[in-house]
């Protein structure tokens, strides 16, 4: 571009100097040749600026080029790096999830075994209950033998020599009834306490 402005240029100059008259005068050549070369000098000096202005131009626009292609690669890196961060992301987050899965199974189990283990519990509850209620039967009928134990014991203790004859009297056998009555009673009383009846 700048080639065929410069050639454009020495055309011009070349093409003016052709056209000066060759028949002219001396002094006539002397004056239009003075003006035809500040011309072309003036043309020169312009066509040299343009060609200054347009490298400058030029060094310019490639700077711009430059700056504008660092500023791409860097763009082009930051987008690599968050290509890559994103990857790791979208990674994380699928990890995430099989974890969350995981747990959602485990707690799953874990809210099954507490209401297992509730259950087990209330069943326990209710056994004690039975058992508390049986341990309470257990002690009444225990003091209850335990006192007619005491009443026979204290019958055998005061029976005398009086009662042992009048119980092997033969005739009436008013005392052996009434011993054999008062046994009868404290069996009764001993089997009321029996455990299951």
């Amino acid at each position: 571009m700048f080639a065929s402005k410069t050639t454009l240029a020495t055309c011009a100059v070349l093409g003016l100097l052709v056209a000066v008259p060759a028949g002219a005068s001396d002094a006539k050549k002397a004056d239009p040749n003075k003006e035809q070369v500040k011309r072309l000098q003036q043309a020169q000096r312009k066509l040299e600026q343009e060609k200054t202005q347009l490298a400058q131009e030029k060094a310019s626009v490639e700077a711009e080029r430059d700056v504008a292609r660092k500023k791409a690669e860097g763009e082009a890196q930051r987008v690599a790096a968050l290509g890559r961060e994103l990857g790791g992301l979208r990674k994380a987050k699928e990890d995430l999830a099989a974890r969350l899965a995981q747990l959602e199974v485990e707690l799953k189990q874990a809210r099954e075994q507490v209401a297992n283990l509730e259950g087990e519990g209330q069943r326990l509850q209710a056994t004690l209950g039975g058992e508390k209620q049986q341990h309470a039967a257990c002690v009444t009928r225990n003091q209850e033998m335990h006192k007619t134990g005491l009443d026979i014991l204290e019958r055998y203790r005061s029976k005398g020599c009086t009662d042992s004859v009048l119980q092997a009297e033969p005739f009436t056998g008013l005392k052996r009834v009434e011993i054999e009555n008062a046994a009868e009673d404290m069996r009764e009383r001993l089997d009321s306490q029996k455990i299951g009846s």
